[in-house]
């Protein structure tokens, strides 16, 4: 699977990141819930996504999502 958008959390909260991430990449929409725990969330990218970075490496979500996003360039 490709991600085709992945926001800079930057001043969002997790709902808001993690519905416009599910709500822009398709592929994603059947898969897992926008409103699903950031680590359940996270697991389920890394083991879909080539690259994406695994979560436990760290402590906030939106650390985990800037480095999703720097990783899968897009």
């Amino acid at each position: 699977m490709a991600l085709t958008v992945v926001p800079d959390p930057k001043g969002l909260q997790w709902q808001d990141w993690a519905d416009t991430v599910v709500g822009y990449n398709a592929d994603l929409r059947n898969q897992v819930a926008p409103e699903t725990d950031w680590r359940v969330f996270a697991d389920f990218v890394t083991g879909a996504v080539p690259d994406a970075p695994r979560h436990d490496l760290f402590d906030t979500w939106d650390a985990w999502a800037r480095a999703l996003k720097f990783t899968v360039n897009v």
